[in-house]
């Protein structure tokens, strides 16, 4: 036997190590890469029942991720779960207990959607049951992780939309601290109705919304759901999801409401798009509105020559017409297996338009996670994972991706994996991208006693603090970034226009980023807010 002896040299043994480097290097700087710095393998997965579904996630300021769904164990009866999570991965145990929160009210509660608002405190959005009613429900908790007691009963807001069954699936913060929320509402006729409703920031209806506080549209069948929900630029509603037009198959439906909740009839059809692609069942689940106002949204389409569920991309314009520049005539179907979704989706800010999902077989069978990501012409973007797609896998089950978030240059996904026993775990990925994304921040911020402008602010440069006229010279002005560091900014008061304000350079060992800005004066004012700034 010939002995092979070309290991043991030390230069080829350097070589190889650094090949093997720099090969998982390049491999993480691709966009659409699990990114390897989040738990080791870009996977977080947590077995906490029988069966476990994040069903959405936010990232805070600070980088750490808030993932929302439910629980279930072999009663059958479905809890609420809330878990927060480190930069790393690692559960975040300052956050409720070791990291979770769980609401039951010992029947069946289920949730869908969160929010976190610029105070730091947790909407989530989802449903409640007893044997008699089934609600919408409502939760807030503080930063921490406990219920807030200013907000509906103890944290608990439930919310009778209708006579029969309620759900909340989407949601949305309005700037006074209002709350949208949308779903459908069971009516007498027992026929799901969509609807979109609004809140006081301490979770009960306004009433000065829609009636009662409640918009909703007219229907004829059974079956029919507002899945999703934006706020176009000028401060109308966008709501979507799925409308039954027969008994066996379901259409695409938008509708547009104005601030008051009354229906914009300029839009559509007397304020409703209602179309179907195939004749067989459409659905959408997810929307992002552009800076333009025109509405992007994702969800699938079956086709009648094979039967199988497609991606489905679409583009609508301010008057609810498909943008035929878009895609093929508006619309973008994709997927060559029988089950590939569309779940959620997210605009980064260059226009890139990135689809959290599925692909592969029909359940049970096995399915992967996918991630997509599309020109704002809806080409798929090439330079994105492998010809614009990413598929993760699990344990070789059916997995499926439900909830998206951006943070920096990371993109993190959230949803269900069926594991080696068949039962369903909560799962979390996390992926690198080539574009950063900042939580959105006015462009010129005011608090109670100040505004700041710009924001975003450029590194290496200055931004204006305008104060109100009682504010004395005693000012202190602090930038605390997302690990609790402290840099001490100075101010160089001005005088503008009859105005008073101070200049604040900011120094040059400040890196792009979120950031805490504390302003500090006499006697006793201190006010914190957030400022971004950019490369």
């Amino acid at each position: 036997m010939l002995k092979t002896t070309y290991m043991s040299n030390p230069f080829t043994i350097i070589v190889l190590v650094l090949f093997i480097f720099s090969n998982r290097l390049s491999s993480q700087n691709i966009a659409g890469t699990l990114d390897l710095t989040f738990q080791s393998n870009g996977k977080a997965i947590y077995d906490k029942d029988q069966f476990d579904v994040y069903q959405d996630v936010k990232v805070q300021p600070d980088g750490k991720i808030v993932a929302v769904g439910s629980s279930m164990g072999l009663d059958y009866i479905p809890y609420i779960m809330v878990t927060r999570y480190l930069e790393n991965g690692n559960f975040d145990t300052a956050f409720g207990v070791e990291g979770h929160y769980s609401y039951s009210a010992l029947i069946e509660d289920g949730a869908y959607k969160c929010l976190i608002r610029d105070n730091g405190k947790i909407l989530i959005g989802g449903y409640s049951t007893n044997y008699t009613n089934w609600g919408a429900l409502i939760l807030q908790l503080n930063p921490d992780g406990t219920p807030d007691p200013t907000f509906g009963n103890f944290g608990v807001s439930y919310i009778d939309l209708g006579p029969g069954e309620d759900m909340v699936s989407a949601m949305q913060l309005l700037e006074d601290g209002k709350v949208l929320i949308a779903g459908y509402s069971e009516n007498n006729e027992f026929k799901k109705v969509p609807v979109v409703a609004r809140l006081t920031e301490t979770g009960s209806l306004d009433t000065a919304f829609g009636t009662a506080g409640i918009a909703q549209i007219p229907v004829t069948e059974i079956d029919n759901e507002f899945s999703a929900l934006c706020i176009q630029p000028d401060g109308k509603i966008v709501a979507a999801g799925h409308i039954s037009n027969g008994t066996s198959w379901f259409s695409l439906l938008i509708a547009r409401f104005d601030q008051d909740g009354n229906l914009d009839t300029a839009y559509g059809s007397d304020g409703i798009v209602n179309m179907n692609l195939n004749n067989v069942d459409d659905e959408f689940f997810d929307m992002n509105i552009t800076e333009t106002g025109e509405a992007i949204l994702t969800g699938f389409t079956v086709s009648q020559t094979d039967y199988y569920y497609h991606l489905l991309v679409m583009k609508f314009d301010t008057t609810g017409k498909p943008v035929a520049s878009f895609g093929d005539a508006g619309k973008v179907i994709m997927g060559n297996v029988p089950y590939t979704f569309g779940d959620a989706m997210m605009l980064q800010t260059d226009g890139k338009i990135l689809v959290a999902g599925c692909t592969g077989e029909l359940l049970p069978g096995n399915n992967d996670w996918a991630l997509w990501r599309f020109n704002p012409d809806g080409s798929p973007d090439e330079s994105f994972g492998t010809l614009g797609l990413t598929t993760t896998e699990f344990f070789g089950n059916a997995d499926e991706a439900l909830g998206i978030a951006l943070y920096n240059d990371k993109i993190i996904l959230a949803g269900k994996t069926r594991n080696a026993t068949n039962y369903l775990d909560f799962a979390i990925a996390r992926y690198t991208n080539d574009t950063e994304y900042h939580l959105s921040v006015p462009d010129k911020l005011r608090v109670n006693n100040f505004s700041i402008s710009p924001n975003p602010v450029k590194r290496n440069s200055s931004f204006i603090l305008e104060l109100n006229d009682d504010i004395d010279r005693g000012i202190r002005i602090n930038l605390i970034d997302m690990k609790g560091n402290t840099t001490v900014l100075k101010p160089i008061f001005i005088n503008m226009n009859g105005t008073k304000q101070v200049k604040v350079k900011l120094p040059g060992v400040i890196n792009a980023g979120i950031y805490n800005l504390r302003i500090s004066c006499k006697p006793n004012l201190t006010e914190t807010c957030k400022l971004v700034v950019i490369d």
